[in-house]
């Protein structure tokens, strides 16, 4: 990657200012056809405050032993859409984006047993739905691909952060990547806020074996595994 100085600077402005005068597919990421599950329309509620959700935010290694359940499709949904949903035009959401190209796909998998079945499922942000894509197993064949998940005590469903590539390097080229991982962690962070917000606790993976998993997620040849988190109850 080459770095951004006073004489690589106007080759990329210039790289940038074509694709703005082309044509570009900034809608969000669709598995038609694939079975589905409709998730309850988030309500408006009143919760905690932010200073309050940033001073309890912690990474835990062990979650609340007696509490291994799903959360509720209302709770999941929830964190989902006010994480990462669409909330304005062009597939915009609340985290920041390059170019506003809305590049990062969320995908998940449960580790327990209960009303949303063992599998790889995107989140479908634009009909806020699940969408299931693949098998991935249960906790251990996923903590063969995310080492990382084998030293959690609990947790009840795996994300996964993945970024596509092939969108953002059409505008900002060799660039594209650091821009991904920065959004990435973006994605991450709201998503942490946004579960302690329903008294659920979030874990960021870094340690993914990330070949694993382009076929259990369907994913594009030019898609980039970005991020690992594990969700359970706090």
């Amino acid at each position: 990657m080459k770095r951004l100085d006073r004489t690589t600077f106007p080759a990329f402005r210039e790289a940038i200012a074509r694709y703005e005068h082309g044509e570009r597919d900034g809608a969000p990421r669709r598995y038609p056809g694939f079975p589905r599950i409709a998730l309850p329309a988030p309500r408006r509620r009143l919760g905690p405050t932010l200073d309050g959700l940033l001073r309890r935010r912690r990474s835990p290694l062990a979650f609340d032993a007696h509490s291994s359940s799903l959360p509720s499709a209302a709770t999941l949904g929830r964190v989902l859409a006010r994480a990462h949903g669409v909330t304005g035009p062009g597939g915009r959401g609340p985290v920041p984006s390059a170019g506003g190209l809305q590049a990062l796909e969320l995908y998940l998998a449960p580790l327990v047993d209960g009303w949303l079945p063992r599998a790889a499922w995107h989140y479908d942000r634009a009909a806020h739905e699940l969408r299931r894509v693949g098998d991935v197993g249960g906790r251990a064949e996923l903590g063969a691909r995310v080492p990382s998940l084998v030293g959690a005590d609990g947790g009840s469903i795996l994300l996964m952060l993945v970024g596509d590539l092939a969108r953002v390097e059409a505008k900002y080229g060799d660039r594209a990547e650091r821009f991904l991982l920065l959004e990435a962690g973006h994605l991450m962070q709201t998503l942490a806020l946004t579960a302690l917000a329903d008294d659920l606790a979030l874990l960021p993976l870094g340690g993914v074996m990330e070949e694993a998993f382009e076929e259990d997620l369907r994913l594009l040849p030019s898609d980039l595994v970005l991020y690992a988190g594990l969700l359970g109850k706090a």
